[in-house]
């Protein structure tokens, strides 16, 4: 189990600080993960044989990549807030970088997936240096979504703040993103074995022992 050290220069943000702060980018939170989503089912939709031979952690993956192109566009322009790649995946700066926000599955319990491996928990944790190296210790958020009991449809949006593996804090986020135009995602269809493969392949490197359960 991961640990932290909590010190006055490393503890996050308190709630009643990050609110305000965040409070204004909450529907292009809401938009990244809802346009993530859409695109997904809009995927598994059409090609539903091929997604039926995906696990749990493959699909997180798939959805991961179609996180990429909302946050990338929704925060590109936005003022007071900086959107860049890391390992592949967008991070959202705000506050001048003292504010991190990744977007990611969620457990009902608002918990990260406990088959993720150590790094990608280090990533998600508010844990400070050197889980961000280069970057002055800043509060680490998830802005992520809960799944209703069919494991399709969005139940809860939420931002939340873990000290360790504890959950500090959440937040709500709105079911309705900002309104602004969507482009639509186009995946490549039918999905070929080849890449089911890969995306299994990429599942069971990044998730050491992991053979199914929740993403």
């Amino acid at each position: 189990m991961l640990t932290a050290i909590i010190t006055e220069a490393t503890a996050p943000l308190p709630r009643d600080v990050m609110g305000p702060l965040v409070e204004p980018h909450a529907a292009r939170l809401s938009q990244v993960l809802l346009e993530a989503l859409t695109a997904f089912n809009r995927a598994a939709d059409s090609s539903p044989a091929e997604f039926a031979q995906l696990g749990a952690a493959a699909r997180g993956l798939l959805v991961a990549d179609f996180v990429r192109e909302p946050a990338l566009r929704i925060f590109g322009g936005v003022w007071d807030a900086e959107v860049d790649l890391r390992h592949g995946y967008p991070w959202v700066s705000l506050n001048g970088g003292r504010i991190q926000i990744r977007f990611r599955k969620l457990g009902r319990d608002l918990s990260l997936s406990p088959s993720d491996s150590a790094r990608s928990k280090m990533l998600s944790f508010h844990l400070g240096e050197p889980c961000l190296p280069g970057l002055e210790p800043a509060t680490v958020l998830t802005a992520g979504y809960v799944l209703d009991e069919t494991g399709i449809k969005p139940e809860r949006l939420a931002l939340v703040c873990h000290v360790g593996t504890v959950l500090h804090y959440a937040m709500d986020l709105p079911m309705i993103g900002a309104v602004q135009p969507a482009p639509e995602q186009i995946p490549v269809f039918p999905l070929s074995a080849p890449l089911i493969r890969s995306a299994q392949g990429a599942a069971k490197l990044r998730l050491p022992g992991l053979q199914g359960g929740s993403q």
